[in-house]
């Protein structure tokens, strides 16, 4: 598991398991005594999730609300938010990708950044990422400190802004097809970690390779 102050990627399309993967960290996380807070942009990462009529496992967190339902119960009590063990989904109700939802996210992020000692993790960054820039690199470069231990998900390299991926010291991926998102990886990774992430795998292969910002790389199976 990543140890205080280092950033951790997961890069992966629909279907190549980087939820699933994200989903068995966030349990362990949970039960080794950790407070979770998930930017919930799928639906799945909570018991209470949608779970697309039986066809998805859903995640471990206890709580699924909506950020609506979020802000207002801050607004009666920021307890619950506190709690030691508190464990959310986040879940997003604009669906417009860009600034409408990064607009809609920040006052959450306000919240969660107060509380500090906890892990976030970001869903979906491809949809919102870039229009969000400031407030990841925050959680990457400055909030370490504070006890944050922040998670980036996104389909694509470029999902997660640039300045955010500089902060990164451990990157999860699948296969990438595109070779401009393989160099993205290559300057921070190393090549031999972006060359493995273009070799075609089977459709039922969920190998994930592992890269580290000191260009070191290893290959794990989801299964």
């Amino acid at each position: 598991m990543p140890r205080p102050y280092e950033n951790v990627m997961l890069l992966g399309m629909t279907g190549s398991g980087k939820s699933f993967l994200f989903k068995n960290w966030l349990a362990y996380m949970q039960a080794n005594g950790a407070a979770c807070f998930v930017l919930d942009v799928g639906d799945e990462y909570s018991r209470k999730g949608n779970d697309r009529g039986g066809t998805l496992r859903l995640g471990p967190l206890r709580t699924r609300m909506t950020v609506p339902e979020f802000l207002a119960a801050v607004e009666r009590s920021s307890l619950f938010v506190r709690h030691a063990r508190a464990s959310v989904a986040i879940v997003p109700t604009v669906h417009d990708a860009g600034e409408a939802l990064a607009e809609h996210i920040r006052p959450v992020l306000r919240i969660l950044y107060g509380r500090g000692r906890c892990v976030i993790g970001f869903d979906e960054l491809q949809k919102y990422g870039p229009s969000l820039t400031a407030e990841l690199y925050r959680a990457a470069g400055e909030l370490g400190k504070d006890g944050v231990m922040p998670f980036f998900l996104s389909q694509y390299p470029g999902g997660v802004p640039e300045i955010v991926r500089k902060q990164v010291g451990t990157c999860v991926a699948s296969e990438i097809g595109k070779a401009t998102d393989r160099r993205m990886l290559a300057a921070d990774f190393g090549d031999p970690f972006a060359n493995a992430l273009g070799t075609p795998r089977a459709p039922d292969d969920r190998t994930f390779h592992v890269g580290f910002s000191r260009a070191r790389f290893a290959s794990i199976p989801t299964r």
